[in-house]
């Protein structure tokens, strides 16, 4: 029978993998009903019954790999932005 712990870490583990930045996954696991603390203004652990379980050390979940997928994310939609003006540029020069 697994441990309030496994049970845990299974499903911060299923929101972890759903999520695209730090904010979307707090908002997950706020839906399911895990509430989070922080210290430092930093997303640190979550609530689970009376006890505190720490992403990093107890589930072994680094939140701090969201920010990367996060900074991915912005980076690549800033590359779309870019090529789409160039092909407007490109479509305008054609034009004229």
């Amino acid at each position: 029978m697994p441990s309030d712990k496994d049970i845990l870490f299974e499903k911060v583990q299923d929101i972890f993998q759903k999520s695209n930045s730090i904010q979307q996954f707090e908002n997950l696991l706020l839906k399911a009903n895990i509430q989070t603390y922080h210290r430092n203004d930093k997303l640190t652990g979550v609530y689970f019954g009376k006890l505190k379980y720490r992403l990093k050390h107890s589930l072994g979940i680094d939140p701090q790999l969201l920010l990367l997928k996060d900074k991915t994310q912005e980076r690549f939609a800033s590359l779309q932005r870019m090529k789409q003006q160039q092909d407007l540029d490109k479509s305008n020069d054609i034009e004229l």
